[in-house]
């Protein structure tokens, strides 16, 4: 080949075009000659008189290991202990991956859904297949909740209505409903929208079993009319405005109902209240299992109307009576005296003439297991007398088989020490005890001390202290309580409560500790096994990790103002 047909060549080459036909993906070979500049930069010697060194090549990645392979046809046909239908035989003998076989253990489900808590989690194994979609889809509409405390709680209203509405079939799944949030400020079109869906799909949930309904001036005569329709509610909370609002007279035709919780009645549905109750009484299943009024502060029941109701409640098991000013103990009493044998929770407001800080004269509660008391001391001087003595503490009933006990020392922080606190535990069976709460009851360490010593099987225990170092300090707590307790929760002044460090602390040293808290921070606590690289061996690593649970902590349970 001559010269001349070299150059013409070398021209040719030169006018194609890269860009002209489909780009490929390029190889990166710029990035490879970048490395190798930079090690040459950060290392000038002269190669003429040393080694040749390579440029380091980048860090391995870790392997990743392959599937097993599909089974054999010869081992899947003569492997078989567990009855399968033709299409797993075909799926197997086109070559399927022992990995499947896991989803022929349909009783393993419940135990993987067992880890799984978050609507948001189960909204996405839902995606695994159709069996699973089904399992998981009953567990995410089986609870359903608006609360007012999370983010955008307007919108979740709006959509889940929204999707009931237009998804009857879902509401069949629902069996508890909490809604205590609704838009009042919404107007329009917006506003009647809503109301439709709302009373749709209430109407379309047969199976609803238990129903939370608050929020103040939400409710209207219809939809409280679908609610009493139905014939599985066994469990109704609602809001007590009932004037212009709704006819209390619909709570007494509900056929289910055994619990009934009322919150800030107002006086129209004071003058049904009777009638309700009375009517509740006359079906075939009976009358209440569970009654709740909770006020802020009224005075609109009273002595006279328990008295009045007494009467229908003797199946009674659960009774809360909290902000009701004019009841005593005589209207009390009453209550008790017609169920007596079969009240298991009983939950009580003693202002100072109520005379229920003395229960010695109450009926025996033989079933009484939880017992919850707000007490309301004589006004005094705080200044000069800021310690409760044994006088300041109630009186409990007869109650052996007590196994949760919550005091809360109302308006004010007052010292309890420990010869008031031992005089008032010789009336509990405290070999029973689980759960204990003094809220505003600010004890010392030999409090501390002795509550765990005396309580062996105590496992939840809110306290308020003065200061960290109640707690920090106190030995018998990581004596006594390091085995048993699994929920530690500590009231104190934001000055010198534990901080989150102090927490860590006591959740490192208590090993069973589940939940630990502060004022209004709960912490979850995890453990997990860690390798200590200066000792060479498996050490537990304690975290506190922010409350993830879609129910509410226990402190906020026995917590009141």
């Amino acid at each position: 080949m001559d010269e001349t047909m070299l150059h013409g060549l070398d021209a040719e080459l030169r006018a194609i075009r890269l860009d002209d036909g489909p780009r490929l993906q390029p190889l990166r070979l710029d990035k490879m000659f970048l490395r190798a500049r930079q090690w040459h930069a950060a290392n000038p010697k002269s190669y003429a008189s040393e080694p040749i060194y390579r440029p380091p090549s980048p860090p391995k990645l870790p392997p990743i290991y392959p599937l097993p392979q599909p089974l054999p046809i010869h081992l899947v046909s003569s492997s078989s202990s567990i009855p399968q239908n033709g299409d797993k035989r075909k799926e197997r003998e086109n070559g399927v991956s022992p990995l499947s076989q896991l989803f022929e253990y349909p009783e393993l489900i419940p135990l993987v859904l067992d880890n799984f808590d978050q609507p948001r989690d189960l909204a996405n194994i839902c995606r695994v297949n159709k069996e699973w979609y089904s399992i998981i889809r009953k567990k995410l509409y089986n609870h359903i909740w608006i609360r007012p405390w999370e983010d955008g709680c307007h919108f979740k209203l709006v959509l889940l209505f929204d999707t009931l509405h237009k998804h009857p079939e879902l509401c069949k799944l629902v069996r508890k409903l909490d809604v205590r949030f609704f838009p009042l400020a919404a107007r329009g079109e917006e506003r009647s929208e809503l109301v439709d869906h709302v009373q749709t799909a209430i109407g379309e949930m047969a199976n609803l079993e238990s129903l939370v309904w608050t929020r103040d001036r939400s409710l209207n005569p219809s939809l409280l009319e679908r609610i009493a329709d139905l014939s599985h509610i066994r469990s109704l909370e609602l809001s007590g405005h009932s004037y212009r609002y709704y006819d209390p007279a619909l709570i007494g035709t509900m056929p289910a109902l055994d619990d009934l919780r009322i919150m800030m009645p107002d006086p129209n549905l004071k003058s049904k209240l009777v009638d309700v109750i009375k009517s509740l009484s006359e079906r075939k299943i009976g009358g209440l299992k569970g009654l709740g009024i909770i006020c802020q502060s009224s005075s609109l029941i009273d002595d006279a109307i328990l008295k009045t109701i007494a009467p229908n409640l003797s199946k009674l098991k659960r009774l809360t009576l909290w902000g009701c000013t004019r009841i005593t103990k005589d209207g009390v009493f009453e209550i008790l005296h017609e169920s007596s044998n079969h009240i298991e929770e009983l939950s009580l407001d003693a202002v100072s003439h109520s005379g229920l800080i003395d229960l010695s004269h109450a009926p025996s509660l033989p079933s009484l297991q939880v017992f919850s008391m707000t007490m309301t001391l004589p006004h005094r001087d705080i200044t000069r007398n800021s310690i409760v003595t044994s006088e300041d503490l109630p009186i409990l009933p007869l109650s052996p088989s007590l196994t949760s006990l919550h005091l809360t020392l109302s308006g004010s922080h007052l010292f309890l020490p420990l010869t008031s606190y031992q005089n008032f535990q010789s009336q509990i069976p405290h070999d029973r005890i689980q759960k204990l709460s003094l809220i505003n009851l600010v004890i010392a360490s030999d409090t501390l001390t002795f509550i765990l010593e005396s309580n062996p099987n105590l496992e939840e225990l809110y306290i308020s202290v003065n200061g960290r170092s109640t707690v920090l300090d106190c030995q018998g707590l990581f004596e006594y309580g390091r085995n048993k307790l699994k929920i530690l929760h500590i009231n104190a002044p934001d000055k010198w409560g534990p901080n989150s460090d102090d927490l860590q602390i006591l959740a490192s040293k208590l090993e069973n500790l589940e939940q630990i808290g502060s004022g209004n921070r709960v912490y979850e606590i995890h453990r997990r096994l860690e390798l200590d690289q200066e000792e060479d061996e498996l050490k537990v690593k304690t975290e506190l990790c922010r409350w993830s649970k879609t129910w509410i902590p226990g402190y906020f349970q026995v917590w009141r103002a």
